[in-house]
């Protein structure tokens, strides 16, 4: 059973500091063994499942409220889809055309490749091939290794993504991340529970079922759009933290979901905006360096890596995280995947810390003299690792 005092229940006194309780194995083994009428965290599907009353079946919810049920999964599919199919419109019809205006292309000028099976399987394993590789690829094709070099740097610089399309996916994430964070802080910025977190808990979870209507379409938004991103992330440019960013993707969903039918959306609401205002100057960085704004490039990075260590390094963890995992062991002692919500935000707070490093590294370099913020560390090379210009390759061959 969950624990709520009776201070908890009558007065709403939650404790400023509670130690953390991490469930016992037999209290796992319990939710799984035995269907209990507090098992109110699994939603209506288990409540049915084992012929027990949803806690809100037959009851209408307050104005402006909604009660938390599975039909939201299938909307927020439904929406995912709706906001892939909005996006490569937004692309299409919006930013492929600023781009443009810019003097972005798709294609890069030079000479073409031209087909060759043998060197092409060759790159087909690995996109930047050693001296090594090159010879045994230019004896197989009875080529000259001068030849070979030559195709493949040229064959590096098709295979590049374009500017262009950087910068389509960059002004959506842009636009939508300012929607978002925009809509999330007109949503929160009202609610004492924003400032003071211990109030996410009270009366939990009794009184936390009906959930405002502003928040409702708050969370759709969010959980729909990482759905959409989690599947559009493998036709979209690809960079070196590909399978991180796939595992934070998973996180958020599980934390969105999780948080949503365990009654504790007002905690997963706060986590969600914390991470868009850094996306929002992140993305602005980035269309500043593919249309060769410098001024907004550095402001973008700046204010970028300024947030990230106020709300993901600083307010995450000392307010968000500490009111999920110390706050909420006050109000919901033995919740079973009350550990498991503090098990992914601590994932979360992992990436973040790895993620951090890149930006530290750019930071030296830039110090150095040596750094370009006009360049995502993150991303795949932007130039040929053995070539330098089309025009280089020429004098070379005269």
């Amino acid at each position: 059973h969950y624990y709520i005092t009776n201070n908890l229940r009558m007065e709403n006194n939650i404790p400023t500091w509670a130690g953390i309780h991490v469930p016992s194995w037999e209290t796992y083994k319990r939710v799984f063994d035995e269907p209990f009428d507090t098992l109110w965290w699994f939603g209506e599907v288990y409540h049915n499942k084992h012929g027990q009353k949803w806690p809100m079946e037959g009851q209408t919810p307050p104005e402006g409220y909604v009660y938390p049920s599975m039909k939201e999964v299938r909307i927020a599919i439904v929406l995912a889809v709706v906001l892939t199919i909005c996006r490569f419109t937004f692309e299409r019809l919006i930013a492929e055309p600023i781009g443009r205006w810019f003097g972005l292309r798709h294609k890069l000028g030079g000479t073409p490749a031209g087909p060759n099976a043998k060197l092409e399987a060759m790159i087909e394993k690995n996109k930047k091939p050693t001296s090594e590789q090159i010879v045994a690829a230019a004896q197989d094709a009875d080529m000259e290794i001068r030849t070979v070099e030559i195709w493949v740097r040229r064959k590096q610089r098709e295979l590049m993504p374009s500017k262009l399309n950087k910068f389509k996916e960059a002004l959506w994430r842009l636009f939508f991340y300012t929607t978002a964070f925009s809509y999330g802080v007109s949503v929160l910025w009202p609610e004492e529970f924003l400032w003071n977190t211990q109030l996410c808990w009270v009366g939990f979870p009794d009184l936390t079922w009906a959930v405002k209507k502003s928040l409702y379409y708050y969370y759709l938004l969010e959980g729909s759009f990482y759905l959409s991103l989690m599947v559009s992330q493998f036709m979209d440019t690809k960079r070196k933290d590909f399978w991180e960013m796939f595992l934070h993707h998973i996180a958020t969903l599980a934390l969105i979901g999780g948080s949503w039918f365990g009654g504790a959306y007002k905690v997963g609401a706060i986590v969600m905006a914390t991470h868009d205002v850094s996306d929002v100057f992140l993305e602005a960085a980035k269309v500043g360096i593919y249309i060769k704004w410098t001024w907004l490039a550095n402001g973008g990075f700046t204010g970028f890596a300024t947030s990230w260590v106020v709300f993901r390094l600083y307010l995450l963890p000392t307010r968000v995280i500490h009111c999920a995992i110390v706050e909420a062991n006050a109000a919901i002692y033995n919740w079973p995947v009350h550990f498991l919500y503090g098990s992914f935000l601590i994932t979360l707070q992992i990436l973040h810390i790895y993620w951090f490093t890149f930006i530290i590294k750019l930071l030296i370099k830039i110090a150095g003299g040596s750094g370009d913020v006009n360049k995502d560390d993150r991303s795949e090379d932007e130039t040929p690792s053995t070539s330098t210009s089309e025009e280089t390759e020429n004098k070379k061959d005269n």
